[in-house]
């Protein structure tokens, strides 16, 4: 083959390659860790194909629930494939056996409950780690768990406000519903104790980091009506304590600004799905500042996943409902 044809031939391929959609360039997965004080752990990052080092893009911290992996978590609830179409970041922490046998975030341990040690430590370490390397817009960083994971997503808006703009929990457990294994175990069947007293110690753990740049923290919470894992007390008992939280953030005060009666009910079902129920609760100003969306016949199990362990198609798309509210929020 002649040098002409060659070229001629790398010209073309070229050419082709510009033209494939941005949906055909498929991003990529890369690894990495992090280690501290308390211990090392692991994370896979989602790198969308429209990153390319200068624009910044938001970043989503997504927590597995138990016994599950990053990758299991990301085919499941297909965050990846909605950040390929919408351009941003997802990573991934990973939960080894050696912190917990079945590979749970240990949201019910007060070792892992507090800012500066434990596991949150480490997990605000992964986003610090991801920022350093990659081009992240700092306003627009977000955390989201599922079951074990939904309670540390939970933990982490608490104890680290200065990093993430808004958090979205599915069947996870309100801040402190537990101190031990076996009221946690207590918890995910009926609830934790007075969850408008959990939103005064999730105010109090806020602490300095929140002082430096007062703001509410906004929620949106998913729940399966029928699932027997997670009651779906908890749900309703995210809001009421991030009610509280949030009536003391935005004055300092205990005095109802913001509290847990919806301001709005929207009732939906999906095609040959489930029915839901979306409530919608504002802030002080009558801004939509929480989301609770209950699920009918949903078990413990992602809204609208599909393909893996812990996931239900016939749910709402909890991971675009997630995405389309944290888009309505920046970290101040």
């Amino acid at each position: 083959m002649s040098n002409s044809t060659s070229l001629i031939k790398a010209v073309i391929i070229s050419a082709l390659l510009l033209l494939l959609p941005m949906a055909a360039r498929a991003g990529n997965w890369t690894s990495g860790s992090v280690t501290n004080a308390a211990g090392s752990r692991n994370y896979k990052l989602w790198v969308p194909a429209a990153y390319n080092g200068k624009r910044a893009l938001p970043l989503v911290m997504m927590l597995h629930g138990c016994t599950q992996t990053p990758e299991d978590f990301a085919a499941g609830t297909h965050m990846n494939v909605l950040a390929e179409k919408q351009s941003f970041l997802v990573v991934y922490p990973e939960q080894p056996s050696s912190a917990n046998l079945y590979k749970c975030w240990n949201w019910f341990d007060p070792a892992h409950q507090s800012r500066g040690g434990g596991e949150p430590s480490l997990l605000a370490l992964i986003v610090n780690n991801v920022s350093e390397n990659y081009k992240v817009d700092a306003r627009r960083i977000y955390v989201a768990g599922s079951s074990a994971g939904g309670a540390m997503a939970v933990i982490m808006g608490a104890t680290y406000p200065d990093l993430f703009a808004a958090v979205s929990v599915h069947s996870g457990l309100a801040y402190k519903s537990a101190t031990s294994l076996n009221e946690g175990l207590a918890a995910m069947k009926s609830g934790g104790a007075n969850p408008a007293h959990l939103g005064q110690l999730a105010y109090e753990a806020l602490g300095e980091a929140m002082s430096k740049a007062r703001h509410t923290m906004p929620v949106i919470v998913f729940q399966g009506a029928k699932d027997t894992v997670v009651s779906p007390v908890n749900a309703d008992q995210v809001i009421t304590q991030w009610a509280r939280t949030n009536d003391y953030l935005d004055d300092a005060k205990a005095n109802n600004s913001v509290d847990d009666v919806a301001d709005k009910t929207i009732e939906g079902s999906v095609p040959g799905g489930y029915a839901y129920k979306r409530l919608i609760y504002n802030d002080h100003r009558g801004r939509p500042l929480m989301e609770k969306w209950i699920v009918e016949e949903l078990k413990h199990a992602w809204s609208g996943g599909a393909g893996t362990s812990y996931t239900d198609p016939k749910g709402p798309d909890a991971s675009q409902e997630m995405w389309r509210f944290f888009q309505q929020t920046r970290r101040p």
